[in-house]
């Protein structure tokens, strides 16, 4: 057998997040479907992470094991023939049978997506977090330093969480406007749950005002969820590339 991956995206609003679970509509559970459908054999998928729900991917990666002879050029366009509209593979090649796309990874990069026009696009409803007040993105930007390095990001971990511990390295955060989109980039090698949303509904209250920039500092410090800023909504967050 062959270790395949699968370079995965999807629009996770119709889904209970990527991890196949019990009782639930994922995006793991549509996609091994479909991949067994294509090879004629019961698979194991290993993800690069998981993705809450109502979160999207354009990098999501997952690999499997199978003896298919179908041409890995041609792989993806028959398992997307398998799969909803709104999942598709986008790309597949081989790598050694050592190769894990969760343990092989040296790096995620995430991307939030805000958009502050003052009335709502709807092609924009369930991919954007809607934010239709002024904000002010250097003191967000400002608000970023303290975050970069290794820290413990217990104040930034959501609810029912289960970690061996809560220290994580960002390696780089970016934030630019464009027109009437702000994008806040999230470089690290792996986040704890709703980190990433929770970081930015705490940049969000520094951005408009409601907290000074040392807020974040004084969060991180606290080591307390209840220290931070709220859990900015899922549909404005991506997984879009997993570096190997």
């Amino acid at each position: 057998m062959r270790n395949i991956v699968l370079t995965i995206a999807y629009d996770g609003s119709n889904y209970h997040g990527y991890q196949e679970q019990p009782g639930y509509i994922t995006v793991e559970e549509k996609l091994r479907v479909a991949v067994e459908k294509t090879v004629m054999h019961s698979v194991k998928l290993f993800m690069a992470g998981r993705t809450d729900k109502g979160v999207h991917a354009l990098g999501q990666t997952v690999n499997f094991y199978s003896d298919t002879n179908i041409d890995i050029k041609n792989l993806p366009k028959v398992i997307n023939y398998h799969l909803p509209d709104d999942i598709s593979v986008m790309g597949a090649r081989y790598e050694d049978d050592e190769f894990h796309s969760r343990y092989s990874a040296k790096g995620k990069f995430y991307r939030y997506k805000i958009y502050t026009g003052r009335f709502r696009n709807p092609l924009d409803h369930n991919r954007v977090y809607h934010y239709p007040y002024p904000i002010n993105i250097e003191k967000m930007k400002k608000a970023t330093e303290c975050l970069i390095g290794e820290h413990d990001f217990m104040s930034f971990m959501g609810r029912h969480a289960v970690v061996k511990d809560t220290i994580r390295i960002i390696n780089r955060i970016e934030i630019k406007e464009v027109d009437e989109y702000i994008y806040i980039d999230f470089y690290g090698k792996s986040f704890l749950k709703n980190m990433v949303r929770v970081l930015v509904g705490t940049l969000v209250e520094i951005g408009n005002e409601h907290r000074d920039e040392n807020f974040m500092q004084e969060a991180l410090e606290a080591k307390q969820r209840t220290s931070a800023g709220p859990t900015a909504p899922a549909c404005g967050l991506y997984l879009i590339k997993i570096y190997y």
